[in-house]
């Protein structure tokens, strides 16, 4: 799309908005003084038009819209419509179109970097400071663009947020959960400490799954005060190992490469019965659990759904693993009685 060529964000920023549609704030009434102003240099029909101001309308207050551009599909309907903002602050717009149920589905604001505090509001951007002090102690973040995002209608949060983005960085305020913050940074393996790589490739390895693809880089991430961890990954996505950033702990290790089943039909089919019956699976993860996560499993208790064995005790961190269909454990992850992993 010609109207991002001008905003400098990553590839993956990029992929990872395109994968899962923007998103939106809930929606207040205006007085009439405080509605956005129109102008157009493109044909939209008149109802769709109002819905697309409607909308900026709740998101940007005050500002004079133009709409620049309608990508349409092969009816003719507009799918995406693109614009700019011009007033205190310009910015550039992209609206998603939905023809068939004739609403707008998502709402994203493209702002440059130069404005975030004046866009953000002082507290908002106070907050958005102090936490990346507490997650970017390498004060490698920098802003390069700013988008305000509204999608209601996706299936997954969050919906309605802002996002400072940058390269390889983004920082998630989630207005639906009284501006939650997530952030995370993608660090190169050869700036990872070496104990830590090697922690992530031994607890991989110790999984047990024949075949294993290196590591390709390592995500800093950081939820509120829930989740502060290390994400080891790979390109495609097929390996995952999770580790505090502050108590080194390993909470998570998954090699989808340990999958076994041909298609939906097969899953269903393979796991409609329990594969291992719980004792079967407790004697199984075990010896997994204790090289892994240091955790021994004595009073635990299991419940199976499908291909996935959850074990709890009371006050003990809960145990959650998934199995193929030779019973082999292809997932595990630590989820402690707090809730916190850090």
């Amino acid at each position: 799309m010609k109207k991002w060529k001008n905003i400098t964000l990553s590839a993956a920023a990029l992929s990872l908005l395109l994968s899962a549609a923007p998103i939106y704030a809930a929606p207040q009434s205006m007085p009439a003084s405080t509605q956005v102003e129109q102008s157009s240099t493109v044909n939209l029909d008149p109802a769709i038009k109002e819905q697309l101001t409607k909308v900026l309308n709740k998101l940007a207050a005050g500002a004079k819209i133009e709409f620049t551009s309608v990508d349409k599909d092969a009816e003719g309907q507009p799918l995406f419509v693109n614009g700019k903002l011009s007033g205190p602050i310009n910015a550039e717009i992209i609206q998603q179109y939905n023809p068939a149920k004739k609403r707008v589905e998502s709402t994203s604001i493209i702002y440059k970097s130069s404005n975030t505090n004046a866009i953000l509001g002082a507290a908002l951007s106070n907050k958005a400071a102090a936490f990346l002090k507490t997650f970017d102690t390498d004060r490698k973040f920098k802003t390069e663009a700013v988008w305000r995002v509204y999608s209601p209608y996706q299936d997954n949060a969050p919906r309605n947020y802002w996002v400072l983005w940058g390269n390889n960085q983004s920082l998630y305020i989630d207005l639906d959960k009284s501006g939650e913050i997530t952030a995370s940074i993608t660090y190169p393996l050869t700036s990872m400490k070496a104990e830590l790589n090697n922690k992530a490739n031994r607890s991989l390895k110790a999984l047990g799954i024949g075949t294993v693809k290196p590591f390709d880089y390592a995500v800093r991430q950081k939820q509120a005060d829930k989740n502060f961890v290390w994400n080891y990954r790979d390109d495609e996505a097929n390996n995952r190992v999770v580790i505090g950033v502050k108590t080194g702990k390993v909470w998570e290790v998954e090699n989808l490469y340990g999958q076994d089943w041909a298609n939906d039909q097969d899953y269903t089919k393979s796991f409609a019965k329990p594969v291992l019956s719980k004792n079967q699976a407790l004697t199984a993860v075990k010896p997994k659990v204790k090289s892994i996560f240091g955790i021994q499993m004595n009073g635990y208790t299991v419940k199976i759904n499908k291909n996935e064995y959850t074990f709890t005790k009371k006050g003990a961190t809960t145990i959650i693993g998934k199995i193929n269909k030779k019973g082999k454990f292809y997932s595990l992850q630590a989820l402690p009685a707090n809730g916190i992993r850090n």
